[in-house]
């Protein structure tokens, strides 16, 4: 998967969908690309826990958004996002911008929908990883055997 590429740790597992690629790297990043032209709907999203459920129905990880142009994704998807309802998975999300109409909507998306969980905008991923990795040291203080996840 190209977007993965130069990366500082190792896949552990990865997944293409029609609509997202991602992948699980080694330091509990879920690094997801949502493809040139996508639109999300909470479908895809059904898709996408049902296998990462597989991977261990206990996990937390830490979210990496990387959009393609013109990529969307649903009000539905959004609001659903942000809840404390889907928080089974994550500890934070970061979200990569690569151009303004990215950037406005991300800040609409967090201004309005309020994500519970940790959740910022970054328009290097080399620094939204390292914050990704400093809110799971956080995490890590409550919960010590979360570093070392696997697929069950």
């Amino acid at each position: 998967m190209e977007f993965f590429s130069g990366a500082n740790a190792d896949i552990v597992n990865k997944y293409d969908t029609k609509q997202i690629s991602f992948v699980w790297r080694s330091d509990n990043v879920l690094h997801y690309y949502i493809k040139e032209n996508a639109f999300i709907t909470m479908e895809d999203i059904w898709e996408i826990l049902e296998i990462v459920k597989g991977w261990g129905s206990s996990n937390k990880y830490l979210h990496l958004f990387e959009s393609g142009y013109n990529a969307t994704v649903d009000t539905e998807v959004r609001e659903w996002a942000s809840s404390s309802n889907q928080n089974h998975f994550t500890v934070a999300d970061a979200i990569l911008v690569k151009n303004m109409a990215q950037r406005l909507i991300g800040n609409f998306y967090i201004r309005f929908n309020q994500p519970v969980k940790p959740t910022k905008l970054f328009t290097s991923k080399k620094e939204a990883i390292d914050w990704l990795l400093e809110q799971g040291n956080s995490y890590s203080i409550n919960h010590p055997n979360w570093s070392r996840q696997t697929i069950r």
